[in-house]
């Protein structure tokens, strides 16, 4: 009984501390991070975009230095489509064409087209990989709260936290 009531003591703590870590982490890529993909993609100036765009480039590159991120949103199965340096190169081709079309007139048919097609990739493609940089972030700094290790840490716990209240509930039916 006794192995019971620690099993579930230690289920109780894994599943607070991945509820916790997990919230800690969401917080982390937020602040450290996607304020400024956000603050870019809300901006109604290139200027104001290009600017935060860069900040954002600039952050993510530094980040990857200090090993805040995983090379991939992968340990098995690494593809370029999962890869932090992929990704990153592709967000690096938006803040050039944000900066090569800062020079056109506001007026003009090109500037509005520009607008439009980087609009259209902030808003299609953009989801996917800003989902990569965040998974690349938990994997590399919150491995715990990262895809099937979280789904197995979670697993786990629930089975030691559910172990003691099932004995003792099917213990008091005989």
């Amino acid at each position: 009984m006794k192995i019971l009531k620690i099993m579930f003591f230690v289920g109780l703590f894994l599943l607070i501390f991945q509820i916790r870590t997990g919230i800690v982490a969401n917080y982390n890529m937020e602040k450290n991070y996607l304020q400024l993909w956000q603050l870019a993609d809300k901006s109604s100036t290139i200027s104001a975009k290009q600017e935060y765009m860069a900040k954002f480039v600039t952050a993510l590159e530094d980040g990857y230095t200090k090993g805040d991120f995983a090379q991939n949103d992968a340990i098995w199965l690494k593809t370029p489509n999962n890869s932090f340096e992929a990704n990153l190169t592709a967000l690096k081709t938006l803040s050039a064409r944000l900066k090569e079309i800062q020079g056109l007139n506001p007026n003009s048919f090109e500037y509005n087209t520009a607008i439009q097609q980087i609009t259209a990739q902030e808003q299609g493609e953009a989801k996917a990989m800003i989902g990569v940089f965040t998974r690349c972030y938990d994997l590399g700094s919150y491995p715990i709260v990262w895809g099937w290790i979280e789904v197995i840490v979670g697993i786990f716990a629930l089975i030691l936290f559910l172990s003691f209240p099932s004995i003792w509930f099917f213990r008091y039916l005989e």
